[in-house]
């Protein structure tokens, strides 16, 4: 009941008008209760202001996807991200966070009212809004509307890097029906342009425009004479998008990792995780699909990694590897293990698995202290050595050397 209030409260100091003072969640946090994005109550309050959950926005989708292709209207797809998240959550907190998001959701869903937008929790940090009809540069004005209404909340952030308030990154995509996957990966794509821009800015796929605050930073290209590298496949951009850093950049975070943690004489745990029995179902059900499972699993374990003050990387195929700094080897089962149930609980049928009926992972974990003996080729064959016995033991269990 006590949580009910504070959320009451909190809506009460949003909604007074042109208010000039920074909205200060700190007051909303209690050491008694902890509130997170998981929670009922959370997702209660979510539900009461009309703001949708991801299940109900994949279904809206297809809706306005089917409305659009019969009476060729334009459909677009608004991807909001709230920049410097991780700093905001870090600082103050799980209930901190849990009531900024509400803040920003009513400053959402108050502009998706005045648009006849559709407004949902994408998940995480993001917001997802679908707009039907209009031409692309309405959907740029929607997009710079909902930038400026987080702007004008004033809901504090004193660890951004571009602004003393929270602020919002979105990626645009217009389309006339085609392929409801081809403009989901755009929209993510134009997201990721607006958070390399610089953050606090609205980036159009479809035209290639770019608004942001005065005060926002732009990063400026670097002229180089080293040979530019390939650009990034969509998936890999996707997966950047959900901070998964991506084969190409494994091994320089790896190096960087390693040089932290000797530094500081603490441990290093790595866990491989490769999905059981993938490939039969890759086969059957497609690489688009098989993709879309992989972005959810690398999505779930960023969110649990994130916990525990540690990283996710996308190695090749269906394994991805995570580096947990600090602790013991007690920590990194006890986030292997979350790893495991995290998979299991997505509920994501596999009927090719002889193990279980959803999709499961095995798991190798190996933890040293980085030393002058020891090395960075030694702990990865180390967790590979525990992944090969994880699965040679049965699947679907985590095994450590």
């Amino acid at each position: 009941m006590a949580q009910t209030n504070q959320t009451k409260n909190q809506l009460t100091d949003y909604d007074t008008p042109n208010s000039e003072a920074v909205v200060n969640i700190s007051k909303y946090q209690s050491a008694e209760q902890e509130v997170t994005p998981v929670n009922s109550a959370f997702e209660q309050v979510m539900s009461q202001m009309n703001i949708a959950d991801r299940h109900a926005f994949d279904l809206q989708y297809e809706k306005y996807w089917q409305e659009a292709s019969k009476k060729g209207l334009l459909l677009s797809v608004l991807i909001c991200e709230i920049d410097f998240f991780k700093a905001y959550n870090d600082n103050y907190g799980q209930q901190g966070s849990s009531f900024m998001l509400l803040v920003i959701g009513l400053a959402l869903k108050n502009t998706c009212e005045k648009h006849d937008c559709f407004l949902a929790r994408y998940g995480g940090n993001e917001f997802a809004i679908l707009m039907k009809a209009g031409d692309v540069e309405k959907a740029q004005e929607v997009g710079e509307a909902l930038r400026l209404a987080v702007e004008q909340s004033q809901t504090e952030h004193k660890y951004s890097q571009v602004s003393k308030v929270v602020t919002l990154s979105i990626g645009i995509s217009s389309v006339y029906p085609t392929s409801m996957k081809s403009l989901m990966m755009k929209s993510e794509k134009a997201l990721f342009s607006a958070k390399t821009s610089g953050c606090n800015r609205v980036c159009s796929d479809s035209k290639h425009k770019i608004s942001s605050s005065e005060n926002a930073p732009v990063i400026e290209p670097k002229e180089t004479l080293a040979p530019k590298e390939p650009e990034k496949s969509e998936f890999e951009l996707l997966l950047s998008g959900m901070n998964i850093i991506t084969r190409r950049e494994f091994n320089a975070h790896f190096c960087n990792v390693w040089k932290e943690t000797l530094d500081d004489s603490d441990s290093l745990s790595m866990i491989i995780c490769e999905l059981d029995f993938f490939a039969d179902y890759r086969e059957h059900h497609g690489d688009q699909t098989s993709d879309d499972i992989l972005l959810i699993v690398g999505s779930t374990l960023q969110n649990k990694c994130a916990e525990f003050n540690g990283s996710v990387s996308y190695l090749e195929g269906n394994k991805f590897v995570a580096l947990i700094k600090g602790g013991n080897v007690s920590l990194g089962l006890k986030t292997a293990t979350e790893f495991q149930s995290s998979i299991e609980n997505l509920a994501i049928t596999n009927t090719f698995s002889p193990v279980k009926y959803c999709l499961t992972m095995s798991l190798g974990l190996a933890n040293v202290f980085p030393s002058d003996t020891q090395s960075m080729k030694g702990l990865m064959n180390s967790a590979d050595s525990a992944l090969k016995l994880a699965q040679s033991s049965g699947y679907d269990q985590v095994q450590r050397v």
